[in-house]
């Protein structure tokens, strides 16, 4: 199985981004790694396991985003 960063949203004013990590994930949490993956050095690393509440903040225009995937 290949490994890859889960679905996240950056949100560059405040320094923070959030992962979508749904409740059957079944490989290593390791936000610090994927933040580095990511080259967001400095910001903080959230974890959201409801894909409906994710799905609403990566459509909230008012969060000031610029990025996700």
């Amino acid at each position: 199985m290949e490994y890859k960063t889960p679905s996240h949203i950056i949100l560059h004013k405040s320094k923070e981004v959030i992962f979508y990590i749904s409740n059957d994930y079944r490989n290593p949490i390791n936000i610090d790694l994927w933040i580095q993956e990511l080259k967001l050095f400095g910001y903080e690393g959230l974890i959201i396991h409801s894909k409906c509440i994710f799905n609403r903040l990566k459509n909230d225009d008012s969060l000031g985003k610029i990025s996700e995937i």
